[in-house]
């Protein structure tokens, strides 16, 4: 029997040598290496090894490559938004009381909620401690700045979620955009700030507040029978149902989703030396995954 080799693409292959060391970056910020029984070792190596496309980091990393930014400055922006955005998990799992995360018991179901909190923040403290590491010390009060923002609109938009007030499609809209948006924002916007990119950060942030919409909308077509049965109030199918019939509801959110996907696509193309495309790439394969949801 004749053996196939599979050949790994050398991008292919570095792209996963630099997540390997993000990955190992976001842990050394966060563990205590004297106390092997930490339990925030453990809880974290728990919520990291659930999985995930590290989509974010990929994003940033990409991005940080095109503009000719160092690896080691590369490595520690993806790690500062991959922080922020396991930290918005594992809260979102305690407020929303999810036991499970891609079939693995999440932070506060198997360790408490305390710890869940307490990790939360310190993967949080993690980002800021991240960009110290940066080769250009003088740009830090400009990243900082970007991250204290993404943060903030992102707990307005889940408080905003979480306070169920009376549902309309402009509000779940809007609770969708702040939610989903800034950390793919963040993704752009660290790398092309670092380069001194500054013009283009206005467009990084209309390309990932379109994708964050458009997977937000995607997501919700695929949870929308689970979210009617437990009345949800910030699915924007079952927001679209309080003025269509269920069929149109769903008909109208794919169109609306693949108006904000093919716009990200569009807008993170026109960014500098292709920086963009990663997020490009990204929109493109929520859009197919759309698309072969209704059979096409």
């Amino acid at each position: 029997m004749k053996l196939i080799t599979v050949q790994i693409p050398d991008a292919v292959r570095a792209m996963a040598i630099r997540l390997q060391a993000v990955e190992e970056k976001m842990r050394s910020l966060c563990v205590d290496p004297t106390r092997p029984d930490d339990i925030y070792l453990n809880a974290l190596d728990g919520h990291l090894n659930a999985g995930g496309q590290r989509a974010r980091a990929q994003i940033s990393l990409s991005c940080g490559e095109a503009l000719g930014l160092d690896e080691i400055d590369s490595i520690a922006l993806a790690s500062s938004v991959e922080l922020l955005h396991n930290a918005s998990l594992i809260q979102d799992d305690l407020q929303d009381k999810a036991r499970f995360r891609r079939g693995s018991t999440t932070v506060w179901a198997k360790h408490g909620a305390n710890c869940a909190i307490g990790l939360t923040d310190l993967t949080i403290a993690a980002a800021f401690r991240a960009l110290g590491e940066i080769s250009q010390p003088k740009a830090l009060p400009g990243l900082i700045e970007h991250l204290y923002r993404a943060i903030s609109v992102t707990l307005r938009g889940q408080t905003d979620d979480l306070s169920q007030g009376a549902a309309n499609l402009e509000r779940v809209l809007s609770i969708a955009r702040r939610k989903s948006g800034p950390l793919f924002a963040l993704a752009l916007e660290l790398p092309l700030s670092l380069s001194g990119k500054h013009k283009f950060l206005v467009q990084a942030s209309e390309a990932s507040e379109n994708f964050g919409l458009g997977y937000q909308i995607y997501d919700d077509i695929v949870d929308v029978e689970e979210d009617r049965e437990v009345k949800s109030k910030s699915n924007i199918v079952v927001a679209l149902e309080m003025d269509l019939p269920p069929n149109e509801a769903l008909k109208s959110a794919r169109l609306l989703a693949r108006q904000h996907l093919k716009a990200s696509t569009s807008i993170a193309l026109e960014l500098p030396a292709g920086c963009g495309q990663a997020l490009a790439d990204l929109a493109c394969q929520v859009d197919s995954r759309l698309n072969a949801l209704f059979n096409e």
